[in-house]
């Protein structure tokens, strides 16, 4: 099958890629190294979605037309806004219209589904659901396949909700477990030699890894005493064929020799061992759990509600109770669907989320006049015979600022730097401290750029633009001072270095 290609757990390209994400971001595939760009694999993902759900409704007489759906796609609270970005456009390419389009955020949808749901469905909501009454707090701990997305909401008076700390979390998925058990192997029969077999036996490679996932899943804290996999005959056989003797015989020369027995074509690992593989996806959890509840900001929160495919381990469930005993621990029936049935609630009513956290300091690379007194000389720049102070870091929004849904923040205004010019691009950055001078200082990282469209005729070619946060996406809005007309403005987050 040369001429295919073969992706796994793609999405996580967009939260670990070492690289600055663009349009042109490569995705590896699995059975062969073979390169192709990644918003063409995640369309293709989309795509295939999109047509199902269509086909679905055509063959069930619903009378139900594209043009009449409004496609809700959730990310990770913890994405950047160029991973946001890259998946509007891929679901553009799919051929959903981008006006029919919302992002919603993982977190904040499995949450909206959990407050409308029955008391009954709700495991540790006994007594009563104070946890979704009007002035409780409540963190929410999203943990997906691969990261785990981690917000605290506190409920309004009026019903919304209400963003306490900005959303955080870390590559602590189900995942996470798939590979402690892949780094087990790997000391076992070499990484080399698993990388060989994942090349030349894909098929049995992704049995092998689908039959731990099964074990993974339903293996709880009272199972019996051994775990058994099974592992495929090839790769036993690809070991032999190199000239490295039986599997069996290594395991003895290993840390594993009294946990693990190798016995045809199963793997028997004692209990304690088998749990011991959930250690780095819990203990990176809890460590952030704990430093979060200890923050003032989110002080009075006692409910932790448990939701995506991960949270239905038994294994991770006991070991927030056991970490947070004073804390009521909340989880859904069906808790790997709140997410996707949370996305139809807030997809009806998207402003039930009032307010959200600034993640960064949001502001404009800008030129100003040149200051003697108080600009260092390393950035005096001579524009048409005008001494400019450059890289002059043009704040919208602090870290860690309430921004209420879709509030407008104050404006800006900013002039062509040459008369002849129709257009502004003005480079976007983010910080991490509240108040950045220059857009290079350390903590300043490159966003994208704002590009805005100038009056062609008149002197006055002044033009405000004022940032919309408090939604899942930044958007921009601009006007021309002279006329107070509305001029065309939008963000690139996927561009190349500025």
């Amino acid at each position: 099958h040369a001429e295919y290609y073969y992706f796994r757990r793609f999405k996580m390209t967009l939260f670990q890629s070492s690289s600055r994400l663009t349009r042109d971001t490569m995705l590896k595939d699995m059975a062969g190294g073979k390169q192709v760009k990644a918003i063409k694999v995640f369309a293709h993902a989309i795509r295939y979605l999109k047509d199902h759900m269509l086909n679905t409704l055509e063959q069930r007489g619903a009378g139900i037309k594209a043009k009449d759906i409004n496609w809700v796609l959730t990310v990770p609270a913890i994405w950047e806004d160029p991973a946001k970005q890259f998946m509007r456009e891929a679901a553009e390419e799919a051929g959903i219209s981008r006006n029919q389009l919302m992002i919603a955020l993982e977190p904040e949808a499995a949450s909206l589904f959990c407050k409308y749901l029955p008391i009954e469905k709700l495991q540790g909501s006994e007594g009563g659901i104070g946890a979704f009454k009007p002035g409780s707090r409540y963190l929410v701990l999203d943990a997906g396949g691969g990261t785990v997305d981690i917000t605290v909401h506190e409920v309004q008076f009026n019903g919304t909700l209400k963003e306490l700390d900005k959303a955080s979390g870390g590559a602590w998925g189900g995942t996470r477990v798939d590979e402690s058990f892949k780094e087990m192997l790997e000391e076992i029969v070499g990484g080399g030699m698993l990388e060989e077999f994942a090349l030349s036996h894909t098929a049995d490679y992704i049995d092998l890894f689908r039959d731990f996932e099964t074990k993974k899943r339903n293996v709880k804290d009272d199972s019996p005493g051994k775990i058994t996999l099974r592992i495929p005959i090839t790769l036993q056989e690809l070991y032999e064929e190199r000239g490295e003797g039986e599997i069996k015989k290594k395991i003895r020369q290993t840390k594993y020799k009294d946990d693990l027995t190798w016995v045809g074509d199963r793997l028997r690992i004692d209990k304690p061992r088998f749990v011991e593989l959930f250690s780095a996806a819990c203990d990176g959890m809890v460590d952030h759990v704990k430093k979060l509840l200890k923050s003032p900001k989110v002080r009075g929160t006692n409910n932790i509600l448990m939701v995506g495919g991960f949270s239905e381990s038994p294994l991770l469930q006991k070991r927030i109770r056991e970490e947070f005993p004073s804390c009521r621990v909340i989880i859904p029936q069906e808790a790997g669907l709140a997410v996707l049935k949370g996305a139809v609630i807030f997809g009806h009513q998207p402003a039930t989320i009032a307010a959200r956290i600034s993640k960064y300091t949001y502001g404009i690379s800008t030129n100003t006049k040149f200051d003697r007194s108080k600009h260092p000389m390393s950035k005096l720049k001579m524009v048409e015979g005008k001494e400019k102070c450059k890289d002059v870091f043009d704040k919208h929004v602090s870290i860690g600022q309430l921004l209420e849904i879709d509030d407008v923040q104050s404006e800006k205004s900013y002039w062509p730097l040459y008369s002849n010019q129709t257009q502004v691009s003005l480079p976007v950055y983010t910080s991490t401290i509240e108040d950045p001078s220059f857009v290079d200082e350390p903590e300043c990282s490159y966003l994208g750029k704002l590009t805005v469209d100038i009056p062609k005729h008149g002197s006055d070619k002044e033009v405000s633009s004022s940032f919309i946060f408090g939604g899942t996406e930044l958007k921009v809005q601009a006007v021309v001072k002279s006329t107070g007309e509305t001029t065309s403005a939008n963000f690139d987050f996927l561009e190349g270095e500025p």
